[in-house]
């Protein structure tokens, strides 16, 4: 018979009920057998309440002994468990029906009582003539400390159903660590056999080193702290399987009082790709995806860090912070495929890493830049690994198909005590970058103190250029362009000069770069075209307009959808100058993107619109991409010009850019010229135009017009 079942005597078909149940005698055995040897306490009770006969268990339920139950009323006792069970026999009264117990009771001690079981009607006297009303109780103390450790002990059928369901892994233990039992999941999870592990202390699941090895201790530390006992105990630790693999767990261990003792509950599970996650999401959040290196943040935390650390321990070794920059890197991006760019970067980053002394920091701060923190012998040693690294970098390479040669502008700095942290360190190294770059990049330069006033300078010169056509400060020069055979005007280039109220004259080498940066460029230029064409106009009315009057554009404004279209709109106001203005723009603006070029060009030859290529020889100078372009002339770079024709080589430079240009049809220009060597130089290897100081500074529009009335006269 088990736990809540009802069997109606009276009723029942049982052959060895029935057989029974109508003897005295076999009463009496019958319920001698029943409460000799149930598994729940038992009472049998009167309709009046009264205790007819009940064993040690129910006596004690009721903390009394059971002689001193037997011929009394349970309305006597004041006791829950009393309270409980009368409520249950006055249903059962009304009912005729078996009615279920279930309830909380206390005992006078203070001990918890859960009870649970059934009062079934039952007639007294079953061989009378009528019958006797009665009740059989049957309940059970599930609060019991001993049944619970019977159930866990000898893996009840019904506890191991539900643990073995359960598809995390459960093991149960008692005080001591001594598993009572571990469902199917746990020893799995741990490749033991059940009967392996009964028995046996918990701290075979667990590595030697583990700080929950030594189970008892742990244990015992746990329950003899001061500390509020929450429900669960969890931890991440380590588990050991059977073979002695070790991997990470989690572990929940839940407390369960059993009279005076404990059991322990243990949920485990293994969270190694939970590790692997968040070890790969905490390497994201501190690399770069795409290179592997340090990201900007974690390179400032990381390099303050070794300096406190080692200015704290007075390490005497010399820091440098190298900042470097791929020059053109968007050409990259441009000419082949983003796919390309991406690939350059890792071969960088990875270059870096071979050739860096041990335990340096190395990030991307951004698209194409680097920062490198390495600790070396001395300053020399710093010097030494920045031509190295500019050299290791720089070398050609097969990259995706590509021969690839990276230009890389390198800045370092070097720490000093008057350097206030990395930050402070990483400005310095920057400065010196931008001074790298600003002198055509390609090279290394170390941080000097007049960089920083440099770069004052040229924050305050972008600050004066925000407003500097509000102000009016700009104005125009002119500079003669002569046909290297007849000595006549036949050109003027229009020159951009800044005169500030403070500052003074500017150079325009100065100021440009910074407008370029700042994309004030745009704006400047849009003024500069129409004071050109303004001016072409009265010198048309003056008859002192030269054939064509070139101007220079940046490659931000040259590279504008819209610009041909702008020009051609200001043309239209003026019909008189259609073919009269021209267009310088550098080799580099044109490169950057040249199918773009190509269609630009083509649309500024149909308006009448010229376009020189300007500081020809000093970046690609390719006849694989000049012969592409639909340009009216090439433009010498003043640098090749200086020192011929005593410098041979140069002098060999400007005969073979000048046979370039004839050999596609293309008028030059020599600028820079100064002496009269230079000029009778040029004019012997078939120069076209010549234009520099020999025959006229830049000047005012005025004094432009009475050189051009002299020229024609001479």
């Amino acid at each position: 018979m088990s736990l809540g079942t009802v069997v109606d005597l009276e009723e029942s078909n049982d052959p060895f009920v029935t057989g029974f149940s109508h003897t005295v005698d076999a009463r009496a055995l019958l319920t001698a057998s029943i409460l000799d040897h149930a598994l729940f306490a038992v009472a049998i009770m009167g309709a009046d309440l009264r205790c007819q006969q009940a064993d040690e268990r129910f006596a004690a339920l009721l903390e009394i002994p059971a002689k001193d139950l037997v011929g009394r009323s349970l309305a006597d006792f004041d006791h829950t468990v009393a309270h409980g069970v009368i409520e249950a026999l006055a249903k059962a009264a009304s009912t005729r029906k078996p009615v279920p117990v279930d309830c909380l009771a206390t005992r006078l001690d203070g001990h918890r009582v859960i009870l649970t079981g059934c009062v079934a009607p039952y007639n007294l006297n079953p061989g009378g003539r009528s019958p006797e009303e009665g009740y059989l109780i049957f309940v059970r103390d599930i609060a019991d400390s001993g049944l619970v450790a019977g159930l866990l002990a000898g893996r009840d059928p019904f506890v191991t159903t539900l643990l073995d369901a359960t598809a995390g892994s459960i093991v149960i233990t008692d005080s001591t660590g001594t598993i009572l039992t571990a469902n199917r999941a746990c020893c799995e999870l741990f490749s033991y056999e059940a009967s392996e592990l009964l028995g046996q202390n918990i701290s075979i699941l667990m590595p030697q080193h583990s700080d929950v090895h030594n189970h008892s201790r742990f244990i015992q530390a746990h329950l003899k702290s001061n500390l509020p006992k929450p429900p669960w105990i969890r931890k991440d630790t380590f588990g050991q399987s059977r073979d002695g693999t070790i991997f990470p767990i989690h572990i929940g261990i839940g407390t369960v009082r059993i009279g005076d003792d404990f059991i322990f509950i243990a949920a485990i599970r293994d969270i190694s790709d939970r590790l692997l996650a968040e070890q790969h999401a905490s390497f994201l959040a501190r690399h770069d995806p795409l290179t592997g290196v340090l990201t900007r943040t974690a390179f400032l935390d990381e390099c303050e860090a070794v300096l406190f650390d080692a200015l704290g321990k007075g390490d005497t070794a010399c820091f440098v912070l190298y900042s470097l920059d791929i020059d053109h890197f968007s050409d990259f991006n441009e000419a082949f495929s983003f796919h390309i760019g991406d690939a350059v970067l890792k071969v960088l980053a990875s270059r870096l890493l071979e050739v860096l002394p041990d335990q340096s920091r190395v990030c991307r701060i951004a698209a194409d830049e680097f920062a490198v923190l390495a600790w070396v012998k001395d300053a020399q040693a710093a010097y030494s690994l920045a031509d190295t690294l500019h050299s290791y970098l720089t070398m050609g390479g097969c990259i995706e198909n590509h021969w690839v040669r990276l230009r890389v502008s390198i800045g370092a700095a070097i720490l000093d005590p008057s350097i206030q942290g990395i930050r402070e360190l990483t400005a310095k190294a920057k400065l010196a970058q931008q001074a790298v770059q600003q002198n055509k990049g390609n090279a290394v330069c170390f941080y000097t103190q007049e960089m920083a006033a440099v770069a004052s300078r040229r924050m305050r010169l972008s600050i004066h250029l925000a407003n500097v056509l509000e102000r009016n400060e700009l104005h125009l020069l002119y500079q003669p362009i002569l046909d290297a055979k007849t000595n006549e005007v036949i050109c003027a280039e229009a020159l951009l000069r800044w005169t500030h109220q403070t500052l003074g004259s500017v150079s325009p080498a100065e100021f440009i770069p910074v407008a370029e940066e700042t994309d004030l460029i745009l704006s400047i230029t849009d003024w500069v075209l129409a004071e050109t064409v303004e001016q072409m106009v009265k010198w048309d009315e003056q008859g002192v307009l030269p054939d064509r009057v070139f101007l220079n554009i940046s490659g931000q404004q040259f590279l504008r959808g819209n610009f041909p279209k702008q020009i051609a709109e200001l043309l239209e106001k003026h019909p008189t100058l259609k073919n009269r203005l021209g267009l310088e723009i550098t080799e580099q603006s044109v490169v950057r993107d040249l199918k773009s070029a190509v269609h630009l060009l083509n649309d500024l030859a149909d308006i009448g619109v010229q376009v020189a290529l300007d500081d020809f020889g000093s970046g690609y100078s390719s006849l694989s991409y000049v012969q592409q372009l639909p340009i009216a002339k090439l433009k010498i770079d003043s640098s090749f010009v200086v020192d011929v024709p005593k410098n041979t080589k140069n002098a060999a430079l400007v005969r073979a850019a000048v046979g370039m240009a004839h050999g596609l049809g293309l008028p030059i220009v020599a600028e820079g010229v100064e002496t009269q060597g230079q000029h009778d130089f040029l004019v012997s290897i078939g120069c076209d135009q010549l234009q520099g100081y020999l025959f006229s500074v830049p000047l005012e529009a005025d004094a432009f017009a009475d050189v051009v009335r002299a020229r024609r006269k001479s």
